[in-house]
């Protein structure tokens, strides 16, 4: 993205986010867009959001290799994400011999995220801190698998091999690569509103061949996590049991009750 269009995003949210946005980061020399264009830019958007729902409420069946960065180490998991756009998954991911390696479910802005090996299990919602999720990829993963391209259109550029768009999505600001030839890339940054200043908590990015079952490659700058995930396949035509939905800790008569996402 053209140095203008960051300065752009990032005039908005110090704007919101700070008592005065500096006159460095205004984006004056930037190109006003016309209407057209930012019409143009939202209907592109739209199409990818339309192709990231794909065929509704389906399950995606992954391999992930995760390099642990203190120790260099690579982890293989495998399981399966079970997803209902725009706002519901589940992804369960097994380690060796078969033990859960991460679990993880998001309902709306409700998520619980566990690692049962280093007896790791975290709740929250729209009013959690975010110094207590720091470090969890909760809500890039809401975003990149349920509504990849949501988010307040801050700014949009086209480029010959595709188009670069700039969103506001919350504390986020995101900057989205669409290459005409269906890859994806994107790259997160989360920045604390408390205060007088903006304080940036995270960075994460993501690279993906397509939209949909692919291959995608996850980085988090925090922590130095680098993740592959491979999808390995695809459950079309058929929706996920609507108990993948429900809350783990809900009491068991709502569990059996299920239900469908919302």
């Amino acid at each position: 993205m053209g140095r203008a269009g960051l300065l752009g995003a990032f005039a908005v949210l110090l704007g919101v986010t700070s008592c005065a946005a500096p006159d460095a980061l205004a984006p004056r020399a930037a190109e006003a867009p016309t209407l057209a264009r930012w019409r143009e830019a939202r209907r592109k958007l739209a199409v990818i959001s339309k192709a990231a729902e794909g065929e509704g409420a389906r399950t995606l069946r992954l391999a992930l290799a995760l390099r642990e960065p203190l120790t260099g180490r690579t982890l293989e998991a495998r399981g399966a994400v079970a997803i209902a756009p725009p706002d519901a998954l589940r992804m369960i991911l097994l380690g060796p011999g078969g033990t859960t390696a991460l679990d993880l479910w998001v309902r709306g802005e409700r998520f619980r995220f566990a690692v049962p090996a280093i007896d790791l299990l975290k709740r929250g919602d729209a009013s959690t801190p975010r110094a207590e999720t720091r470090g969890l990829p909760v809500d890039f993963l809401r975003w990149w698998l349920l509504r990849p391209a949501s988010g307040r259109l801050l700014w949009h550029e086209a480029a010959p091999s595709g188009d670069r768009f700039t969103l506001r999505d919350g504390a986020a600001v995101i900057e989205l690569y669409a290459a005409h030839s269906g890859a994806l890339s994107a790259r997160r940054t989360t920045w604390s509103s408390e205060g007088s200043r903006a304080e940036k908590l995270d960075e994460e990015s993501v690279e993906a061949d397509r939209i949909g079952c692919g291959t995608v490659r996850y980085r988090q700058a925090s922590t130095g996590l680098t993740v592959t995930v491979t999808c390995e396949g695809e459950e079309k035509g058929r929706a996920p049991n609507p108990r993948a939905f429900v809350d783990p800790d809900a009491p068991a008569e709502d569990v059996s009750a299920g239900g469908g996402a919302s």
